[in-house]
């Protein structure tokens, strides 16, 4: 199996964009953005797929995810996902209730480090039986989670993540980014991205806008951007509103807008994306 994934990996990696190193006194964050969003769906390749994380980018698998559809004996079909450590010492971060383990699906701004439960083994992420029956693996239908890694290379411990989204049937997710802390022994934060300049689409990929009704736009950010500024343009190019972004979510009202089309404007020190929006 080792060699075949190590033939594979020079595939996947030609999927991961952008990767920036920040340097500071505490912390040496390493960001990868896979650009495209990685598809990882087992209906293809005979039922079963398999996604080679190399979170340090040298050439060397740290971490497999991989999904199968299978037969059970009773007949059923099985479809799941999972997360392995592929390495000396590498783990990842989980539960294991019953003596099962479990990855854990960690929300933004988690910190990941030694005090979290480390599992050298595999873990279930999402398990689905005859596409009805979900059990209760927290990966199961979720959005933007994230999965905890620790992993070794020289020695040394370092600890990261990767961002993912899994279907509810439990036998296809969606890779988008990962990023490790290169100073040893050092806890980094789910969706830190350390200091990266951004394109709109990488930006694009971490902001999702929600129309909802009346007028407004629900906007969710899913990484660690900074100095955020929202500003709605009208199509003249007035500046009709600007206001500082506090929040991971929040709405921008536009009901005493005049009809027309108008453009909604998020910025950051990393990067800035937009949203045509048409008021009715």
């Amino acid at each position: 199996m080792k060699k075949t994934l190590h033939n594979r990996i020079s595939k996947y990696t030609a999927v991961a964009g952008a990767v920036v190193t920040a340097a500071g006194a505490q912390a040496q964050v390493v960001y990868t953005d896979v650009n495209p969003d990685y598809s990882h769906d087992a209906t293809q390749n005979n039922g079963f797929s398999v996604y080679p994380l190399d979170l340090n980018n040298d050439q060397t698998v740290d971490f497999v995810i991989a999904s199968k559809d299978s037969l059970y004996a009773a007949g059923n079909k099985l479809r799941y996902t999972l997360a392995a450590p592929y390495g000396a010492g590498n783990a990842v971060a989980g539960e294991n209730p019953g003596g099962y383990d479990y990855a854990l699906a960690l929300d933004i701004n988690s910190m990941v480090d030694s005090t979290l439960n480390w599992i050298e083994a595999t873990n279930t992420m999402a398990y689905n039986v005859d596409s009805a029956n979900p059990y209760n693996e927290n990966w199961n239908g979720v959005t933007d989670k994230y999965l905890g890694l620790k992993f070794v290379v020289g020695g040394n411990t370092h600890y990261g993540w990767a961002r993912l989204d899994s279907y509810a049937i439990g036998d296809s997710i969606v890779v988008k980014d990962y990023a490790f802390d290169a100073t040893p022994n050092t806890g980094i934060m789910t969706g830190d991205m350390g200091s990266v300049s951004l394109t709109e689409t990488q930006v694009e990929n971490l902001v999702k806008f929600i129309n909802q009704s009346n007028n407004s736009v629900q906007v969710v950010l899913n990484g660690n951007l900074t100095n955020g500024v929202v500003s709605v343009v009208s199509s003249t190019g007035q500046v009709v509103s600007a206001e500082d972004i506090t929040d991971k979510t929040f709405s921008v009202d536009m009901n005493n807008l005049s009809s027309g089309v108008y453009m909604v404007n998020v910025s950051f020190s990393e990067g800035s994306t937009t949203k045509k929006i048409i008021v009715h």
